[in-house]
């Protein structure tokens, strides 16, 4: 019996350094193989990497660079222009390329770092000595990004990143503080990011200056859940994100200049004022959604807040929510690699700019989305105010749209389908009328206005009262802008007419089209019934 034991941990002692040897070798492959799908952003590059593999642990040490051509080009174009000039006027040096370089200290498995893992590697940012230096009036001895990652077998594996608690001040004209309660995030990923989960978390962010400017935020977590729409698209993701903070807290900045009117005196916009009021937002959340179906997906953001209390008045529960629906996934992925392309191209970035030349690159992509009929979507734009709850909502699409159309306008046009319901408090408006009155007789008469303007579209049936609140149904399809189900023209109002006066708000349409022959004619394409005040 003692001869078998010995024979099997004489195997194992054997094995073992086959073991970690093969171990280094494989993680060398997986890291490998994700700088590879780094590269892919058209924005970053791998200057340099360098991997010394030893017998049980290695040192990889790579040197990324972001938007290094844009910064050469500025970098040309700066020099170029001081030496046509024949006296250069002195400015700020061009920006160089933004480099950053990673260190990695790999330990082999299969038993690495205390753990039965393929690698355990330990990572940090390296600086030069002179950032080195400035790093540590704020970092002191401690290292300020690290991250431990251990790699499965299989070629996946979890991450944790850290960055540590701080408490600075700074001195000089700009005096002030700045206190960071740290970060960590912990991660899991499959092999070549296939998929990944995140989750992280970071107490408090505070900063002060000398001038009595102070915000803070606090209990800051995030998490996400991704996982790559096709196999072969690196750059496409779907699952969920989500970012909450508990509160944000603003005091002490400057109010906002109000502008002035030619003839005022400008020494009265340089007077002090009086700081702006504080502000405490509450419970912020922001969600983004993308679910997969099929050839198709969603994008779905949803931004909110459950408290916006300035100085004393609370405007919440806040909502911003905002969704593409059916999108065609490799449409929207060929789109994305576009838009990295352009913010990564030195001549759309530093030359004039010219928009036409510049989203070139994405019309074709562009164009091509639109022929799968995707749609926009306000789900809920809310807030309440000192007068009542305001609520947006509203749609954009176009219906069962041809590669032919895409190149008419007109014909996109009459394709729209678009709509709205609005939901406003009548005194917000009111008071939103006479905000820039001069005096308070001035006011009076914006009010007046108002009412005299609200009195006509209610009468039409443009606009209905309910408990304080104007609501009306906006809708433009089939080349017809309605208003609560009756057509509706923006260019009557105020003409002595009702707003359904002079076609009730139908456009002209191409010939083809339904209802473009009465058009033509003259006539709108649909006959409205008499609305009270309107024109016979």
């Amino acid at each position: 019996m003692k001869k078998v034991i010995g024979i099997v941990v004489a195997l194992l002692l054997l094995a073992y350094p086959a073991a970690t040897w093969w171990t280094g070798k494989q993680v060398e492959a997986h890291m490998a193989e994700q700088y590879k799908l780094v590269e892919q952003v058209p924005f970053v590059k791998i200057v340099k990497r360098d991997f010394q593999r030893g017998f049980s642990s290695s040192t990889e040490t790579v040197t990324f660079e972001v938007f290094g051509e844009m910064f050469r080009s500025l970098e040309k174009l700066q020099n170029d222009a001081a030496a046509g000039a024949d006296a250069p006027a002195p400015g700020a040096p061009a920006p160089k390329p933004l480099q950053f370089t990673v260190r990695s200290q790999i330990k082999h498995g299969p038993f690495a770092g205390g753990k039965f893992a393929a690698a355990v590697a330990e990572s940090e940012l390296v600086f030069d000595d002179k950032t080195k230096q400035e790093l540590a009036k704020v970092f002191g001895d401690k290292k300020p990004l690290t991250t431990r990652t251990v790699f499965n077998f299989g070629g996946g594996g979890s991450a944790v990143v850290e960055s540590p608690a701080i408490a600075h001040t700074f001195e000089g004209n700009d005096a002030g503080t700045l206190t960071w309660g740290g970060i960590k995030a912990d991660m899991e990923f499959s092999r070549g990011m296939h998929s990944y989960t995140m989750r992280g978390a970071a107490p408090k962010l505070e900063v002060k200056d000398n001038k009595g400017v102070h915000m803070v935020m606090s209990d800051i977590q995030f998490s996400g859940d991704q996982k790559r729409v096709f196999e072969d698209e690196p750059m496409l993701y779907g699952g969920t994100q989500n970012f909450k903070i508990a509160q944000i807290e603003f005091s002490g900045m400057p109010a906002p200049s109000g502008g002035m009117d030619a003839g005022q005196d400008a020494a009265a916009d340089a007077a002090p004022k009086p700081p702006a009021k504080p502000v405490l937002i509450k419970n912020v959340t922001y969600d983004i959604s993308v679910p997969v179906a099929a050839e198709f997906l969603d994008i779905v953001a949803k931004m909110g807040a459950a408290s916006v209390l300035v100085d004393k008045q609370d405007y919440g529960p806040v909502h911003y929510d905002l969704s593409f629906k059916h999108l065609h996934a490799r449409t929207a992925a060929k789109l994305y690699r576009s838009m990295m392309k352009m913010y990564s191209d030195p001549a759309a970035m530093t030359q004039n700019p010219d928009p036409t030349r510049m989203l070139a690159p994405l019309a074709e992509p562009a164009m091509e989305l639109l022929k799968h009929n995707p749609e926009f979507m306000i789900d809920r734009i809310s807030f309440k105010s000192p007068q009542g709850e305001a609520r947006v909502s509203g749609h954009v699409k176009l219906k069962d749209a041809k590669p032919e159309d895409l190149a008419n306008p007109m014909m996109m046009l009459a394709k729209l389908d678009a709509g709205a319901d609005l939901e406003l408090p009548e005194a917000m408006l009111a008071e939103m009328g006479a905000a820039k009155a001069q005096s308070e007789e001035e006011k009076q008469m914006q009010r007046q206005m108002f009412a005299a303007q609200l009195e006509g579209l209610t009468g039409e049936g443009y606009v209905t009262r309910e408990g304080g609140l104007l609501k009306a149904k906006v809708a433009f399809t089939n080349g017809q802008l309605t208003v609560n189900g009756k057509p509706f023209n923006p260019m009557a109002l105020g003409g002595g007419g009702g707003a359904g006066a002079g076609g009730a708000g139908d456009m002209p349409m191409p010939e083809g089209m339904p209802g473009a022959e009465s058009m033509i004619e003259g006539e709108p394409a649909v006959q409205p019934a008499e609305a009270p005040g309107e024109r016979q």
